[in-house]
C-alpha cells in the first residue's frame, strides 16, 4: 500500500480544517440570535455580537428631513407574564409641537418576532413618509436573493446589488404580502404582514448609510400629506430568521 506523500498529507490537513472551520462557522451562525429593544424602541437582533437586523418606526417630515425612532422619547415596559414588550412614546416632527405619539409591542415567537404598531398624532402635521424599516447590513446582505411573495401572484425574485447604482437606489417596488432575505442561509431574514400592503426595497448607500432598507409606508407623497387627529395608523407582522430567538430582558 502506498504512503501519503507529505504533500498529499498536507492538502488533506488543508482540507479538514477549512471543513471544520465550515462547521464551526455555520454552528456559530445557527445560534441564538439576540433582539434587544432600545429605550426610543428600536429593535436590533444581533447574532455573535454583529447585527443582523434593525427595526424602527420613522417618518420624513416636510422636505423630506428624515426622522428615525432613535430620535424618540419612549417609555419600555414588559408585558404580563413575560409576553414581550410595549413601548410608548412620540416621535418628534420638526413641525411646532408636531409629534407621532405611537404604542408599540415586541412579543417573541418560534426563531422570530411579532411586532405591532399603532400611530397617532395630538395636532396636524405635514409628512412626507411615515412607515416601518428592516434595515439590513450591505457587508452581509449584498448580492444575496431577495423574494417578494405576492396574493395571487408567483411570487418575484431579486438579488440585492453588491453594488450601488448612482441612477437607482431602489431594489424593488409594488404591493405583496411577504419579504425574504437571504433564503436557505444563516443569514435568512423574512417579513410576513398581516395584510397586503406597499413594499419599498431601497439602497441606503445612495444616502451613505451601509444598509438595505424594506420600507412598509403608510405614507410616502412627495407632496406631502397632513396628518389630522382623526387619523390612525396600524401595521402588524412578523419577522423570523434562521436560528431561535431570544429578546432580551425575557
Amino acid at each position: 500500500m502506498r504512503m501519503p506523500s507529505a504533500t498529499e498529507s498536507m492538502v488533506r490537513t488543508v482540507i479538514m480544517v477549512s471543513v471544520l472551520l465550515a462547521v464551526a462557522a455555520g454552528s456559530g451562525a445557527q445560534g441564538t440570535l439576540t433582539a434587544q429593544v432600545e429605550p426610543s424602541g428600536t429593535v436590533r437582533v444581533s447574532a455573535g455580537g454583529a447585527e443582523l437586523a434593525m427595526i424602527e418606526l420613522n417618518a420624513h417630515a416636510s422636505g423630506w428631513k428624515h426622522v428615525p425612532q432613535a430620535s424618540a422619547t419612549a417609555q419600555v415596559t414588559d408585558l404580563p407574564n413575560g409576553a414581550g414588550k410595549r413601548i410608548t412614546g412620540t416621535l418628534p416632527i420638526g413641525e411646532v409641537g408636531g409629534a407621532l405619539s405611537f404604542t408599540q409591542t415586541v412579543k417573541p415567537i418560534a426563531q422570530g418576532l411579532q411586532l405591532e404598531y399603532d400611530v397617532s398624532v395630538a395636532q396636524t402635521v405635514t409628512l412626507n413618509g411615515l412607515q416601518i424599516s428592516i434595515c439590513l447590513p450591505t457587508a452581509r446582505f449584498a448580492g444575496k436573493e431577495l423574494l417578494i411573495g405576492q396574493l395571487d401572484r408567483d411570487p418575484e425574485y431579486g438579488s440585492f446589488p453588491q453594488e450601488l447604482n448612482p441612477q437607482n437606489s431602489q431594489v424593488w417596488s409594488g404591493a405583496g404580502e411577504r419579504v425574504e432575505a437571504a433564503r436557505g442561509t444563516p443569514e435568512a431574514v423574512a417579513a410576513r404582514l398581516r395584510a397586503a400592503t406597499d413594499i419599498i426595497v431601497q439602497d441606503l448607500r445612495q444616502w451613505k448609510h451601509e444598509t438595505f432598507e424594506i420600507r412598509f409606508p403608510a405614507i410616502m407623497e412627495g407632496g406631502g400629506r397632513e396628518v389630522t387627529p382623526n387619523d390612525r395608523f396600524h401595521l402588524d407582522f412578523t419577522v423570523t430568521f434562521a436560528a431561535a430567538v431570544k429578546l432580551a430582558g425575557q
